[in-house]
Parts: C-alpha cells; structure tokens; sequence
C-alpha cells in the first residue's frame, strides 16, 4: 500500500514540475490566428484578411539587458495603423497570455513615463521602425524585488521622443481540460 501511494504522490509532483516550466515565448506569435474580416486598405497599402500580423509589422529581435538575453516581439503603429495600438493592448495580448497558460493582474500595473529605456531595447526598437516591444521576463522589475513572471510593454512615442514602459505581474494557471 505505500509503495502505491509512494507512486502516485512521485507521479503527481512529476506532473507539477513538468507543468511549472517558464514558457519560450518565442515559438507562439502574439497575433497568431488574427485576421481580418475583410480585405482592407490602410495608408494606401492593401492587405488581404489574413495580412493582419503584416499591417502591424509584426517582427521579433533580442536585447541584453542587465546582462540578460531578452526577446521581444515588436510592432510599428505608426505607418498603417495612426499611432492606435488599443487592439494589440485590449485584445492582442490578453489573448496571447491566456494562451500561454498566464492570466494578467490588472491591479498590479506599473507605468512609468519617461524612464530610462535600456539602450538595446530602443536600438531594436529604432531598426526595426517599430514604437511597441512586448516581452515576459522573470525576476525583479525596478521596485518589484520578487521573482514572478512579468509582461513588459515598451512604447516609443515619436513626436515627444519619450518612451513609456508598463508592466503586468503574471499570474500561472492550469488549465487540464484543454
């Protein structure tokens, strides 16, 4: 009998363990899946229903920051969309956390205007011609000092040249049933 239970308590923390892993961000694309319910044509370009990730220039780069290897997904707003990035905020990214097995903790935002941007970030920023970077990293985040997964948003406002960062903590959840 406790080799029996011996077993089932092995396999149930196996399973937690193998469950608990940080997410590689890197193999699912925030807009993955998204479209267009029509053909549209923005700023003069026409984009078929399923050039959705195109019209926001969807592109993904690297930044060393504080000695850490960091990827982005990054997004120009500016050249199809008129600076209007509601979508990737209220939709686009919800979406994609919640596919990635996180929930964000709305009461835990944090803005901070005008801050000091890595500078491999902005370089990133500024060759790929995007204003949005998106990442999830784990650790302390400025006066966060607990290591808990994070969603970063970096925007780049060009006619006042600042940025602004806001930041999420992420929350872990399970769903088996999916």
């Amino acid at each position: 009998m406790k080799k029996i239970v011996f077993f089932v308590l092995f396999i149930t923390l196996s399973m937690t363990g193998v469950f608990a892993q940080r997410v590689d961000i890197t193999r699912t694309r925030p807009m993955e899946g998204w479209v267009f319910t029509e053909a549209v044509t923005l700023n003069a370009r026409f984009f078929f229903t399923w050039d959705y990730a195109q019209s926001w220039n969807e592109q993904s780069g690297y930044a060393l920051v504080d000695d850490r290897r960091l990827f982005f997904w990054l997004y120009d707003s500016m050249s199809y969309h008129a600076g209007k990035a509601d979508v990737i905020y209220n939709r686009i990214l919800p979406g994609w956390v919640e596919k990635l097995g996180y929930v964000i903790d709305y009461d835990s935002e944090v803005i901070n205007n005008n801050i000091n941007i890595a500078s491999s970030i902005r370089t990133l920023m500024r060759q790929r011609g995007c204003d949005i970077s998106v990442t999830i990293t784990t650790g302390p985040i400025g006066p966060r000092q607990y290591d808990i997964d994070h969603l970063l948003i970096i925007e780049f406002f060009p006619s006042k040249g600042t940025y602004k960062a806001t930041t999420y903590d992420l929350r872990r959840y399970y769903n088996l049933g999916r």
